[in-house]
């Protein structure tokens, strides 16, 4: 259970005040003087809840278009009144992270996101090689959040992490193409997480997550001659040791190495798509020259 962190209220003092603290200055002569009290205001209950409510939505907890836990689940964990948790909210939705439908609940809005990957969406569109500014860009943060990973995470992120990679390993020995999709993301989500900076979080959860299964996904679908998977388990497992070893540079090498790897096997795959697609092109008016002899 979370517990928020609270201070004993003073039975001398208003409800709204449930703090102090005091210093005593001396006179000139050096005997105590009037001990002076500075009153400490606390945060609000309602505003504690916001801001851990924030931070589960942010960070993925609570999924967007999903169902939070009801007002009264969310006072018993917490501690507190059902009115408190109300505010909090009532917060949310007027700034549109929650919607609140009638008689089911609160959800969180998926229209802030949709909106920001639309915005992606759109500027990627009008670049022809917006895939190399995809594979730049995920390849210095990927970096970047493996790094801090190492260096910060908690046996349980090393758990989530490992639990995808073996995830992802089964998935390529059992042939399950949209497992391993899956687990591929869901295991740089868990680096993402183990950075603990919500904002690599929320942008792992979104613009990367859309990035990802845009191209990542098209390696394992890919016409190579050499199956990629081995490799790509390979470099999972060199990221995972050097978070595991807490080897900060080490897993920022890994993680450039599989992007790197991960770019050129993609843009090999759309090369050989192309030279396919041109060929056909020729087989058909061979065809065609072929159909028109009498």
């Amino acid at each position: 259970m979370l517990i928020l962190t609270q201070v004993a209220i003073s039975n001398d003092l208003p409800h709204h005040i449930i703090g102090f603290e005091s210093s005593s200055q001396k006179k000139h002569d050096g005997k105590e003087g009037i001990t002076m009290t500075k009153l400490v205001r606390p945060q609000k209950i309602s505003d504690q809840i916001l801001s851990i409510l924030e931070e589960r939505i942010a960070a993925g907890i609570y999924e967007e278009g999903g169902k939070i836990p009801p007002e009264r689940t969310l006072a018993e964990e917490f501690g507190v009144s059902r009115p408190s948790v109300r505010v909090a909210l009532n917060i949310l939705i007027a700034r549109q992270v929650l919607e609140a439908r009638q008689g089911d609940g609160y959800y969180v809005s998926v229209k802030p996101q949709q909106d920001f990957l639309q915005s992606w969406q759109e500027l990627l569109g009008k670049h022809s090689n917006w895939e190399t500014d995809v594979f730049d860009f995920s390849c210095h943060i990927e970096g970047c959040m493996a790094s801090l990973a190492a260096e910060r995470r908690t046996d349980a992120d090393l758990k989530r992490i490992d639990f995808w990679r073996q995830k992802f390993e089964s998935a390529c020995e059992s042939g399950n193409l949209e497992h391993q999709s899956e687990a591929d993301v869901s295991f740089h989500q868990t680096i993402a997480d183990a950075a603990h900076n919500i904002l690599f979080s929320h942008l792992s959860g979104g613009l990367l997550k859309m990035l990802y299964r845009q191209t990542r996904s098209s390696i394992i679908y890919s016409n190579q001659t050499e199956d990629p998977r081995p490799k790509l388990i390979a470099q999972h497992r060199a990221i995972y040791e050097a978070i595991l070893e807490r080897r900060p540079a080490d897993a920022a090498e890994a993680a450039k190495i599989h992007l790197n790897y991960v770019a050129n096997s993609i843009l090999q795959n759309r090369a050989y798509q192309s030279r396919n697609e041109h060929a056909d092109t020729l087989a058909q008016k061979d065809l065609k020259r072929v159909q028109d002899w009498k």
